[in-house]
């Protein structure tokens, strides 16, 4: 008898210790919400490249919640934070653009996660100090990180800094992409750097609103093919 009490006690704090993440449905409904409101287009209709990060209630990435206009981060404007690019920050809500800059740009998730010329603070920072009680923090950009810039840490443009802050916040977390860079071929390149996210926080790729995959590649665990090119 005491043996199976051990037994139950082992499983329960196996159980308690497991981390939580994001339900993977809502997940799908808050990348389709921010791609409704806060991605712009070119002047030719062709969506553009953000990156997003909120730091909202924990209910709120839970299952069966489908954030709508009347329900979810109704503190921030739509209209305000697109017309506010290349960088945008809200009570619960960071978004930012690619920067152009003379003969360089500064790439979406570098802006929000690592401090840049005239920002000391990262955006990513500031919004983590915010908010009270059990919380859920998704970071979202519509391509992948690229592999030569943002995932190379002996790169001086590197976001693995930002992520290892994040990492460090008590919240449920989710890092999330749609698109694969577009000139990211190589997949065993892809499988090497991908696991360079999820050292720090667990990665998601999200093709469409019913449409999402966790990345896993977790230790030895590989990279999930859905979040690889098809080629």
């Amino acid at each position: 008898m005491a043996s199976l009490r051990g037994l139950l006690l082992i499983f329960l704090l196996t159980q308690s210790a497991e981390p939580q993440t994001v339900d993977i449905h809502t997940l799908g409904h808050i990348v389709r919400f921010f791609d409704e409101n806060y991605q712009t287009l070119s002047v030719e209709k062709h969506p553009q490249q953000y990156a997003v990060a909120i730091n909202v209630q924990k209910t709120q990435c839970e299952t069966n919640f489908v954030p709508t206009n009347n329900n979810f981060l109704q503190g921030e404007d739509a209209n305000n934070v697109k017309n506010a690019r290349p960088l945008y920050e809200g009570q619960e809500l960071i978004v930012a653009g690619v920067k152009k800059m003379e003969g360089y740009s500064i790439h979406a998730e570098r802006l929000l996660l690592i401090p840049t010329e005239g920002i000391a603070t990262p955006p990513m920072t500031n919004l983590l100090n915010r908010g009270n009680g059990d919380r859920c923090t998704i970071f979202y950009t519509y391509k992948s990180p690229c592999v030569k810039s943002c995932l190379d840490e002996r790169g001086d443009y590197n976001i693995l800094p930002g992520l290892e802050n994040w990492s460090k916040h008590n919240s449920i977390k989710a890092f999330v992409f749609k698109h694969i860079f577009w000139n990211e071929k190589n997949i065993e390149t892809l499988k090497e750097n991908f696991k360079k996210i999820v050292a720090y926080v667990p990665l998601f790729r999200c093709v469409s609103e019913n449409e999402c995959y966790a990345c896993k590649g977790e230790g030895n665990t590989p990279i999930d093919t859905h979040c690889l090119p098809s080629n």
